[in-house]
């Protein structure tokens, strides 16, 4: 919105210069002289205000770029915090496993019939 406005003015400066100049009472050679001296400082002015548009743009990717790798970094870091959780938990539980497995059971099994709920 504020870059429309900004050509907006720009056009609008311009159109005036060049209507103040053909409405004005002037000589052939000297209305041309004025309007090329219009022309050029309406393109230096319009050139001005590009270049300036252009640095605030590349500011602003250098920016989102820096807040997005470090978006990244953050992810990157809890997700590899959340992995050691994760495997923390299995070895655990494969610990457990492990223990009940290899302590003497309280009761003998019969490993050929199915116990009976």
């Amino acid at each position: 919105m504020k870059t429309e406005s900004v050509f907006g003015f720009i056009a609008g400066a311009a159109i005036g210069a060049l209507a103040g100049v053909l409405f004005a009472p002037a000589a052939g050679d000297e209305t041309r002289k004025k309007i090329k001296e219009a022309a050029s400082d309406g393109y230096d002015q319009a050139k001005e205000e590009a270049d300036e548009l252009a640095h605030k743009a590349h500011v602003r990717y250098r920016y989102a770029r820096k807040e997005m790798n470090a978006l990244k970094k953050t992810l990157m870091e809890q997700g590899e915090e959340l992995k050691e959780e994760a495997r923390k938990a299995l070895m655990e539980k494969l610990d457990k496993l492990e223990k009940s497995l290899t302590s003497e059971p309280e009761e003998e099994v019969d490993e050929q019939q199915p116990q009976e709920a």
